[in-house]
């Protein structure tokens, strides 16, 4: 009879775990699909920050990096060119910046052979400088400055990445990304230890109060 209620014990325990291991990484699995799904279909999502300062949104991949090969292999490559092995998270992002458009009109001095006309159309955000020069007839345009400054702040939260700029004519045409997923420890343990209880005798088929060492299991049922 302790024989069967042993062999039911460790039946029933097996059972439990197995369910339990199923059920985690089943739940696990949907999630990181749904959120795969939505990382390759939804496009970048931008709103303003409290400042005005314009600020990108993007849901990032969740998966092992070798999922880079199948869904973008250029971004596995340059993270292979830059000899990281083994990161936590990816992004590329891929900009560009839309300066302001300047004209202006010169009049030129049909007296004078030689004629020089210097521009600075600087801002805050870019140095553009020059001048204009009439030979005879030969007329020569000469950038000496053009910079444009461009600063980036990244954050990284519930696998979605956001990014803004200080300088308003930075534009996000792509951004893709890659969260290698933390091991998570088992849900399910299972030990020997002491117990204490009130039972069932079957065998004097009367109720009792029993102690000794037993197979112990048990399951995180709140993270279901």
């Amino acid at each position: 009879m302790k024989k069967l209620q042993l062999i039911l014990g460790l039946a029933l325990v097996g059972s439990l775990a197995g369910f339990g291991m199923y059920y985690s990484k089943y739940s696990s699995m949907k999630k990181e699909y749904a959120n795969n799904m939505h990382a390759l279909t939804d496009t970048i999502e931008t709103y303003k920050g409290k400042n005005g300062q314009l600020v990108a949104e993007k849901t990032l991949l969740s998966g092992d990096i070798d999922l880079l090969k199948v869904v973008n292999e250029d971004l596995k490559n340059e993270l292979n060119n830059m000899k990281v092995k083994n990161p936590s998270q990816v992004v590329y992002v891929e900009t560009e910046v839309v300066n302001e458009v300047h004209d202006t009109t010169y009049i030129i001095d049909n007296q004078l052979p030689y004629q020089k006309k210097d521009f600075n159309f600087s801002n805050n955000f870019r140095q553009l400088e020059g001048f204009m020069e009439l030979n005879d007839n030969n007329l020569g345009l000469n950038i000496t400055k053009d910079i444009t400054i461009v600063d980036y702040t990244l954050a990284i939260k519930d696998n979605k990445v956001y990014l803004s700029s200080t300088n308003p004519y930075v534009q996000y045409n792509e951004i893709q990304g890659l969260t290698v997923p933390k091991q998570k420890k088992p849900k399910f343990s299972i030990g020997i230890g002491p117990q204490i209880g009130v039972g069932y005798d079957l065998i004097n088929k009367q109720p009792g109060v029993f102690a000794g060492i037993g197979l112990n299991a048990s399951y995180n049922l709140v993270s279901f």
